[in-house]
């Protein structure tokens, strides 16, 4: 596949993924899915459910745990992949662990040149953005000395706007920014599919595969 970049990033959601994948120029056939930012939780099955998604659309699916891989490893993985897909769970983890694996370039040429489709989900999906200074907590175990992010987008999605509290946080930053086309907030039942330098909010509600993205 090539052509221009194309992203799906999700909240929590995984409904949407199916039509998404369905108007991809070219099927894909492999798929590399990154667990890492879910690997401090206690479980992630939505690791899990996402890859018997992925499988249930005919793509033969591969794990990269970044905690774990090195560049020769990352680059060996994505080589042959059409679609990279990242969970949810901790962004400073996520960010830290992507850097110190090379992943951070090798997924900015892959998907930059359009070789390569990108899907995220929560923290999985702000990563693909410009900063994900938004969301250092003090429970997030990664340690970085910058949150800049991978670029693919110009915009950080800013995910689970409508659990508690979130809309009053999603909406302050963005009045603080001063530019709200820095950040795109959505619910849960909502994902971010961008086509080149298109974009659109569209729905992707949980279903029976979907589960809970993390914080």
């Amino acid at each position: 596949m090539s052509g221009p970049r194309r992203l799906f990033l999700g909240s929590a959601g995984l409904g949407g993924l199916r039509g998404w994948l369905a108007s991809l120029p070219a099927a894909p056939t492999r798929a590399v899915l990154v667990p890492t930012a879910a690997n401090p939780m206690p479980s992630a099955p939505f690791a899990d459910a996402a890859a018997r998604l992925l499988r249930d659309e005919g793509l033969a699916v591969e794990r990269l745990d970044l905690e774990r891989a090195g560049p020769s490893c990352v680059e060996r993985a994505l080589g042959p992949a059409d679609l990279v897909f990242v969970t949810g769970g901790y962004a400073m983890f996520l960010l830290q662990h992507a850097r110190r694996s090379g992943f951070d370039q090798a997924v900015r040429r892959a998907v930059g040149d359009g070789r390569t489709a990108y899907a995220g989900i929560s923290a999985g999906a702000a990563l693909a953005g410009p900063g994900l200074g938004f969301f250092r907590d003090g429970e997030d175990p990664g340690r970085v000395s910058s949150t800049t992010g991978l670029g693919l987008v110009p915009f950080t999605v800013l995910p689970h706007r409508d659990r508690p509290g979130n809309a009053a946080r999603h909406d302050h930053r963005i009045l603080r920014a001063g530019d709200p086309a820095r950040y795109v907030s959505i619910n849960d039942d909502q994902a971010v599919t961008v086509d080149g330098p298109h974009w659109t909010i569209t729905p992707s509600p949980r279903g029976p595969a979907c589960g809970s993205s993390g914080p």
